[in-house]
């Protein structure tokens, strides 16, 4: 039988779980199950991740896009500091542009990439399609450096626990990994899509079987001709 403490702390770690911005300040009240033995420690999150299944109402079918710069350490090479932070922040902008135009949900940026989250796999690949084409016009009209921009673009779906306050790169899932998986299998200047995803797009258009697996899926590629 629970007691009212046990209780608590499992409604406690719920709230922490869907909502990352509380962590900081109630951090100091997980103390006890920090210290808790590990039969009791093993129990509560057994409770919780119970608990967390049945709130589907969190759960969501979303589709995710993962793009990186190729070789962007060797594209800063010999290149004036100036001109490099001008070119990266401007290809950060093209690219949110981008996205915003599909509906990107979310992102999150490491220095030189991107991942991102859409309501429907369509939304993820017009964005990563219009991310790879108008890199000849950035390449030609805004960037200055001497080597031209390249991307990698790699996109999953699935269903994920996600909330609206909760920072994209707080989400660890399997979903998203795949994604960032993909997109590392990518050729430059292409799109890499899981099976499982792109059978459910709407559009296939330029997408062929790549002959690749990644993480136990078949990959599909569209290449920019």
């Amino acid at each position: 039988m629970k007691n009212n403490r046990g209780s608590s702390l499992l409604e406690l770690l719920i709230v922490v779980a869907e909502n990352a911005i509380l962590l900081t300040p109630l951090n100091r009240n997980l103390d006890p199950v920090k210290t808790a033995k590990k039969g009791d420690r093993e129990q509560l999150l057994k409770e919780f991740a119970q608990t967390k299944k049945k709130l589907g109402a969190t759960e969501r079918d979303l589709a995710f896009l993962a793009i990186d710069v190729v070789d962007s350490t060797g594209m800063k090479q010999g290149e004036e500091k100036a001109i490099v932070e001008h070119d990266f922040k401007e290809y950060k902008r093209y690219v949110e542009r981008v996205l915003t135009t599909y509906g990107c949900l979310k992102s999150t940026w490491t220095p030189d990439g991107v991942m991102s989250c859409f309501t429907t796999v369509d939304a993820a690949v017009q964005g990563a399609r219009e991310v790879v084409r108008g890199l000849g016009k950035f390449n030609r009209e805004i960037k200055i450096m001497r080597g031209d921009f390249a991307v990698r673009c790699g996109v999953n779906s699935g269903f994920v626990y996600f909330h609206e306050s909760l920072p994209l790169e707080e989400v660890s899932d399997r979903v998203i990994d795949i994604a960032g998986h993909m997109q590392k299998n990518a050729m430059p200047n292409s799109v890499c899509v899981a099976k499982p995803a792109i059978e459910l797009l709407n559009e296939r258009g330029g997408f062929e079987p790549s002959r690749r697996t990644v993480d136990g899926y078949e990959v599909y590629e569209w290449k920019n001709t």
